[in-house]
C-alpha cells in the first residue's frame, strides 16, 4: 500500500543507519558526491556538518582531494548526488553508476526532464532508484543550507531521503513524477530571469529620466510589481553595487534554454520567454559566463542614455508595465508546466517558496494585462535609449492581443 504524502514534506528522523535498500528511513549514511565546484563545494560542507561520510569525484579535483573515478566514489556509498554541469555531463555518468549501482541516485543538476527520465530507465535494471532534484538559492542558500528542493519521483523514496537533504535544503517540495523536479526548476528560474531583467529595465528607465532607483525600488516593492529579485536581489546585491547573488550569468542562460526546450518539445509557444532567452544570451555575451547573474542591471545601464530634461516619466506606469510584465511571463510559464504534465496549483506553490515568486504568481495569475502601461514603458524606454527588449516584447504582444 502506497502513503500519500502531502506536497510538504515533513518526516520524522529515525536514528537507525540503513544500506538504502531495506526501505527505511535515511539519517546518516555513506554519501557520493559527483561534482564539487562552488555549488557542490557548499552542499559537501553542509553534508559532512551533518555527520555523514563523504567521497568525492570531479576530475578537477587536485589528486588526493577526490576519488579516481565516479565508480570508485559511488562503489560503497547508499546514496549519489550528481550536481553536474549540464544534462549531457548526467547521461556521461551512466557508466560510473551503472558499474557502481549504489541504491540510490539523487540528480541536484539542472537538467532536461527527457535525461531524467532516460537515466532513470537505464539504472532501474541495476536496482537503483532515481530522483531528480534540482535546487534554488544559489550558493548562499547552500552554505546557509537554505535552500529549495524541487524533487521528483517517488514520494515514498522522497520520505525516506528527506533527512538528508534537510542537511543542505530549508523546503523541500514534491514536484510530481520523475522530471519534475527539473521543469519546474527552468520554469522557476525563467520567471526569475523575467523579474530581474524587467525590474533593471524599469530602475535604469528611472534613471535616465534623473530619477533616484533606490526610491523607484521602493515604489515597486510597495505594489503589484514586486517579486523575489526586487525584494531581495535588487536591495542586497545590485544597488550595493556588489553584484554577488552567487549564480552565475552562463547557468541563468541554461536554464533558460532548458525552459524554451520544453516549450518546444510540448509545442508551446512562449514569445516572452523566447524574447528573454535572447536578450540573456546578448547580455551573458557581454558579462562573460562567469559573472555573477545580478549583473545584467549593469549591462542594461551601460546601455543607458543619460537625458535629465526628458519630460513625461511616470514611474506609476513603469510599475504597472512591469507587474504584467511578471503576468505575462507566469502565464507563459505555466501552460509549459501544464503541458509537460505538471500540476498547476503544486508548481505554483514551488515557485512562491522560491526565486521564481512574483506578484503575478502569488496571486495565481489573477488580473488583466496592462496594455496600456507597457505601451508607455516601451516608449518611456525608447525615448531615453533605454535597453528594454522585454518591456517591448510584451508592449508588442499585448498590442497584437488587442487587435
Amino acid at each position: 500500500m502506497r502513503i500519500l504524502l502531502p506536497a510538504t514534506l515533513t518526516v520524522r528522523v529515525s536514528t537507525a543507519r540503513s544500506t538504502g535498500r531495506d526501505g527505511g528511513t535515511l539519517r546518516l549514511v555513506r554519501i557520493a558526491l559527483a561534482g564539487v565546484g562552488r555549488m557542490g563545494s557548499a552542499i559537501a560542507g553542509r553534508l559532512r556538518t551533518a555527520g555523514h561520510r563523504l567521497a568525492l569525484y570531479d576530475p578537477a579535483l587536485p589528486p588526493g582531494e577526490g576519488e579516481p573515478s565516479l565508480a570508485a566514489a559511488a562503489r560503497r556509498a547508499v546514496i549519489v548526488f550528481l550536481c553536474l554541469p549540464d544534462a549531457s555531463a548526467v547521461r556521461a555518468s551512466l557508466p560510473g553508476l551503472t558499474a557502481a549501482a549504489p541504491p540510490i541516485v539523487i540528480d541536484l543538476t539542472s537538467s532536461l526532464p527527457a535525461t531524467t527520465r532516460h537515466v532513470a530507465a537505464a539504472l532501474a535494471p541495476f536496482g537503483v532508484d532515481f530522483l531528480d532534484c534540482p535546487l534554488s538559492g544559489g550558493v548562499a542558500g547552500a552554505r546557509a543550507g537554505t535552500l529549495t528542493a524541487m524533487v521528483g519521483g517517488d514520494r515514498e523514496l522522497l520520505a525516506r531521503v528527506e533527512p538528508v537533504l534537510a542537511g543542505f535544503a530549508s523546503y523541500v517540495r514534491w514536484a510530481g513524477p520523475l522530471g519534475s523536479g527539473h521543469a519546474t526548476k527552468a520554469l522557476n528560474n525563467a520567471l526569475s530571469a523575467v523579474s530581474l531583467t524587467g525590474t533593471a529595465e524599469a530602475l535604469v528607465t528611472t534613471a535616465a529620466y534623473g530619477r533616484a532607483e533606490a526610491a523607484a525600488l521602493e515604489a515597486i516593492n510597495a505594489g503589484p510589481a514586486r517579486s523575489q529579485s526586487s525584494e531581495v536581489k535588487y536591495p542586497r546585491d545590485v544597488l550595493p553595487g556588489t553584484y554577488a547573488a552567487g549564480f552565475s550569468a552562463g547557468l541563468m542562460e541554461k536554464d533558460l534554454a532548458t525552459a524554451l526546450t520544453i516549450a518546444r518539445d510540448r509545442r508551446v509557444t512562449v514569445p516572452l520567454l523566447a524574447a528573454t532567452l535572447d536578450a540573456w544570451r546578448e547580455a551573458t555575451a557581454e558579462m562573460g559566463a562567469d559573472a555573477d547573474f545580478t549583473r545584467v542591471h549593469a549591462v542594461v545601464a551601460g546601455r543607458a542614455g543619460r537625458a535629465p530634461a526628458l519630460t513625461g516619466f511616470s514611474l506609476e506606469a513603469l510599475c504597472r508595465a512591469l507587474a504584467a510584465l511578471n503576468l505575462v511571463a507566469a502565464r507563459e510559464a505555466m501552460r509549459v508546466a501544464e503541458a509537460e504534465g505538471l500540476d498547476r496549483e503544486r508548481v505554483l506553490a514551488i515557485v512562491n517558496t522560491s526565486t521564481g515568486r512574483s506578484e503575478a504568481t502569488r496571486r495565481g495569475l489573477a488580473g488583466e494585462v496592462d496594455a496600456a502601461a507597457l505601451s508607455l514603458a516601451a516608449a518611456l524606454a525608447r525615448r531615453a535609449a533605454v535597453w528594454a527588449p522585454l518591456m517591448m516584447r510584451a508592449a508588442e504582444l499585448s498590442a497584437e492581443e488587442g487587435t
